[in-house]
């Protein structure tokens, strides 16, 4: 499974079969719009649609509010947090946790539901979500095997955040590290006693 970082929110999981796009950018975000083609797009917030879930002609499959979605190969589970949805999303065994604009510390009992994660996108950069101290205290309470910060300052995107250095400073990674432009998994990973730190290109201003 191959994961990009595109921007806000936004993450795109490339199965094997299936595409996957994780709270699409909306419009008049980006100075220039990704192009995105997925097969199903789940959002962390918004209300459940069963209308949209079910496959349509031209459109893909959309997934939103709490609940258990199978489609398409792709296992989808969702945890109320506030005026969020917390998605667990997972491709080709790779469990991916997207917490879109989360605002708070989560509770034990939240933590328990969303059980064993590979890959934590974390948003970082303050503003309307988590800034970086409080998304480095989330991610030591939830010990995902890697985390994705997500959510921080962007050229070209609009939002007042943070950059995602002041979180890699908080997450201890050494200086001189530089962002990749993508995350490469082949099923789920080993429980760890460090989480590994992916910083990832945001691609909304660099094309597919």
């Amino acid at each position: 499974m191959e994961l990009t970082f595109v921007g806000l929110s936004c993450v795109r999981l490339r199965g094997r079969d299936v595409e996957v796009v994780i709270d699409p950018i909306p419009p008049g975000v980006s100075s220039r719009p990704p192009r995105v083609n997925p097969d199903i797009v789940v959002r962390t917030e918004g209300e459940g649609d069963l209308s949209l879930v079910r496959p349509g002609e031209g459109r893909p499959q959309e997934v939103s509010g709490p609940g258990e979605y199978e489609l398409r190969g792709v296992s989808v589970f969702g945890v109320a947090a506030g005026d969020t949805t917390i998605m667990r999303v997972e491709v080709d065994d790779v469990r991916v946790c997207a917490l879109g604009r989360l605002r708070r510390q989560l509770a034990e009992h939240e933590i328990d539901a969303l059980g064993h994660v590979d890959v934590l996108a974390v948003p970082v950069g303050g503003g309307d979500a988590l800034e970086a101290q409080a998304a480095a205290r989330l991610v030591n309470a939830l010990e995902p095997a890697i985390v994705v910060p997500v959510r921080y300052a962007v050229a070209g995107l609009t939002g007042d955040y943070d950059p995602v250095d002041r979180f890699a400073k908080e997450m201890g990674l050494a200086e001189g590290w530089a962002p990749q432009p993508k995350l490469n998994l082949t099923g789920s990973l080993p429980t760890t006693e460090e989480t590994r730190v992916v910083v990832l290109e945001p691609r909304a201003l660099a094309g597919p």
